[in-house]
């Protein structure tokens, strides 16, 4: 409750801070604010569907958070540009716009951290069971949406992606890689992704306890004959290799993949590692044939 105190009246300060520039504020001219109003509608649509996209799976938070803000800067930047604020007068509108982005979004994160999404249409009195997992009930509803969609619209290949990511998410593996494989059936672009034969291999080494023999090896080797150089087929090689005692061929993936990463990272040093073991146990084997 005292966060919840102490939140609010940081609202009500940003609403009277508003109320008090506005009246100072140089007036803009009129196809200024329209301008500015309609690239304001079009930016939070996009944070709306980001915010899709990462409550589907499809970004991950750090992504997620970089878009966000990217998105939250343009829609100051553009504001300022479409009222035509010159250098010396840039100050107070600025000032404003800030008001007025961090009041929606205040509010947001307020109403987040201690609201209850699912009061909305609710009888008075009524109340949200306290232990009800809202993501997974969120997550649970889509799929049910998506399914019905598939089986109206059994081409719509980018439905059936998203249905497979939230089958992983949900570890429904075998119908994650019946999703993935009507997918590249309905779609010669989502064939041509590197990315979706990865993860429809995934989905199947995960049907066979993590294992990469066999079906999913063949799906990574499709991922490379359309890209030899992508970072997660590599990655998956090498590990199908090594899971079958091709130390020299799991090494010789990794190490492509390695000049990828960057020298400082913690990612580098762990897979400098692997591939350490992996040339290690080849001094002891024959190369694969």
């Amino acid at each position: 409750m005292t966060a919840f105190a102490v939140a609010a009246t940081v609202l009500a300060l940003l609403a009277v801070g508003a109320l008090l520039l506005g009246p100072r504020l140089v007036r803009q001219p009129a196809d200024g604010v329209s301008q500015a109003r309609s690239n304001a509608a079009v930016l939070r649509q996009q944070l709306a569907e980001l915010e899709g996209e990462r409550l589907l799976g499809l970004l991950d938070e750090a992504e997620f958070r970089r878009l966000r803000d990217e998105l939250q800067q343009r829609l100051l930047a553009e504001a300022a540009q479409a009222a035509g604020v010159s250098p010396g007068s840039a100050r107070p509108r600025r000032a404003l716009l800030v008001y007025a982005a961090a009041l929606p979004l205040a509010a947001a994160a307020l109403y987040l951290q201690f609201g209850h999404p699912r009061l909305i249409g609710l009888a008075p009195g009524a109340a949200p069971a306290a232990s009800a997992p809202a993501n997974g009930e969120q997550v649970d509803g889509t799929l049910v949406q998506l399914e019905a969609h598939v089986a109206a619209s059994p081409g719509d290949a980018r439905a059936w992606v998203m249905l497979a990511r939230l089958r992983m998410q949900r570890d429904q593996f075998a119908p994650a890689a019946v999703a993935y494989e009507r997918a590249l059936e309905a779609s010669a672009k989502v064939a041509r992704d590197p990315l979706i034969w990865c993860e429809y291999a995934d989905a199947a080494g995960m049907t066979q306890g993590g294992r990469l023999a066999g079906r999913p090896r063949e799906l990574i080797d499709r991922a490379l004959a359309l890209d030899a150089t992508h970072p997660r087929a590599l990655e998956m090689a090498g590990s199908a290799a090594y899971e079958a005692g091709d130390f020299h061929g799991a090494a010789r993936y990794w190490r492509q993949l390695l000049t990828q990463l960057s020298a400082d990272s913690s990612e580098h040093a762990e897979l400098a590692a692997a591939v350490a073991r992996a040339e290690q146990r080849a001094r002891f084997t024959l190369p694969a044939s």
